[in-house]
């Protein structure tokens, strides 16, 4: 690891630091999560990712992210400001952060050989070679993320989150430019509920405003990512507006679940279309056939399916009615 020190002339703190090749498995496309799921706290600038992290003693840093490397000698390099000085204890944090948001330990290897028989999958994996995943940053933010992400386009999810962030979220001004780091807990438990829904999130504001307020009375969200799957989901299902969907998807970006699955309206005509002849297959059905065919790689499998399908699909002469809203950046080559 690299690091060259900063001071700056407008914040206290400044650092750049190197993540190397053999940190990161190969193959790693950086571009594809500069285009896909930017969700606040990230925002995308130019080629780099930009984030407001909140580091466990309460201290916001901004990261920037930007790549030198290749698919297959991947490499790259994080910026980090903060208002306040940072120990090494703290960069370190801030650094493992970066590595689980963006999967980078993630080895994709076992999940292409697993599915290198699988026409379907290969078209996708032709499209989005070295796709990985990103991760929230906190289980909280993962189920505040999927419950925004009910009934409604990617786009209306991105909107909902950079306006909470907005409203709620503790600002951090850097070089002329006002971030804004995800609500806490605290923060949207003690926002009222008409605060919240003018953020444009709709019903969602009482079940966002409800788990908030359930993890501020000593819900521990966070130990969740340690606990079996099946125990996980049955836990995150009490928290209000959670049920089968927004627990399996929260495990998946919250915890890293790659044996979680959910079946959406959206993945359900994937299989559908895909695997059954566009037959109306039960909903159980499908849940044995995914279990079956992709069993701890599910989660992977659901991101391969789900992203960029319209497009993919053409290479195998289908017509995909549905439109994939994960590239929420379509302007980056």
């Amino acid at each position: 690891m690299g690091t060259t020190e900063d001071p700056g002339q407008d914040v206290p703190f400044r650092m750049q630091l190197t993540i190397d090749s053999w940190e990161i498995a190969p193959p790693y496309d950086f571009g594809f999560q500069l285009r896909h799921y930017v969700v606040h706290p990230e925002v995308r600038d130019g080629r780099q990712l930009v984030a407001i992290v909140r580091l466990a003693a309460g201290k916001l840093v901004q990261i920037s992210i930007r790549s030198l490397g290749t698919l297959e000698d991947p490499q790259l390099v994080l910026s980090l400001s903060s208002a306040q000085p940072m120990s090494p204890a703290e960069v370190s944090e801030a650094r493992k952060l970066v590595i689980w948001r963006l999967g980078l330990d993630d080895d994709l290897r076992p999940f292409y050989a697993l599915v290198a028989d699988d026409p379907v999958l290969a078209a996708s994996i032709e499209h989005n070679f070295g796709a990985k995943s990103k991760a929230s940053f906190t289980i909280f933010d993962a189920v505040i993320d999927v419950i925004c992400a009910q009934n409604t386009a990617f786009r209306r999810l991105y909107a909902m989150r950079a306006n909470l962030a907005a409203a709620f979220g503790d600002p951090l001004i850097m070089d002329g430019r006002v971030y804004h780091a995800s609500p806490t807990p605290a923060q949207l438990a003690a926002a009222p509920l008409a605060a919240i829904r003018a953020c444009g999130v709709g019903y969602r504001d009482r079940y966002i405003k409800g788990v908030a307020e359930a993890v501020v009375r000593g819900f521990d969200v966070e130990s969740l990512r340690e606990m079996p799957r099946n125990q996980a989901r049955d836990e995150l299902i009490r928290l209000p507006g959670v049920g089968p969907y927004t627990a399996d998807l929260g495990l998946i970006i919250g915890a890293r679940r790659q044996d979680a699955m959910f079946i959406d309206v959206f993945l359900r005509e994937v299989l559908r279309t895909f695997y059954f002849d566009r037959e109306p297959v039960s909903v159980p059905t499908l849940a044995r056939f995914a279990e079956e065919r992709w069993g701890a790689f599910k989660g992977y499998a659901w991101l391969y399916l789900t992203t960029n399908t319209e497009v993919w699909a053409q290479q195998l002469g289908v017509e995909f009615r549905l439109r994939s809203g994960a590239l929420s950046d379509p302007d980056v080559p």
